[in-house]
């Protein structure tokens, strides 16, 4: 029996590592050419939502990120309608910035947010020039 739950054990863990190599393998191929520009904070959110489901954050952290989803999700609205608020792109660089900082996540989740973060400062900069 102690054998048998190892193995189960052993075989989640395997499958949940197959599973996330896949959502790596997802993201890279959704930040192929640059269609991505288009729905960068739809991006910017989805990844948010994956890094932050598999870290069991604090209640404050949840709070800051729920905050930063919804900031994320009223920018993509806006910028479909041709509308952009750089004080609220502050404001999620800066929820970002301290997220992609917290060392209790994954490297490979860091990496993810600080690639995040320097295509919202890359946005920042260039919006006027990208399509929308």
């Amino acid at each position: 029996m102690k054998q048998f739950i190892t193995t189960a054990l052993v075989m989640a863990m395997f499958a949940f590592s197959v599973v996330a190599q896949d959502w790596y393998h997802e993201r890279d191929e959704r930040f192929q050419g640059e269609g991505w520009r288009a729905h960068i904070f739809d991006n910017v959110r989805t990844d948010l939502e994956h890094v932050w489901s598999v870290y069991r954050a604090s209640d404050r952290e949840r709070v800051r990120l729920n905050k930063t989803r919804e900031e994320l999700y009223k920018m993509q609205t806006d910028l479909n309608q041709g509308r952009f608020d750089n004080g609220l792109l502050n404001d999620v660089i800066d929820s970002m910035r301290k997220s992609s900082n917290d060392d209790r996540l994954a490297a490979r989740d860091r990496e993810v947010i600080a690639d995040d973060l320097i295509r919202l400062k890359d946005f920042q900069r260039n919006h006027n020039h990208w399509p929308h």
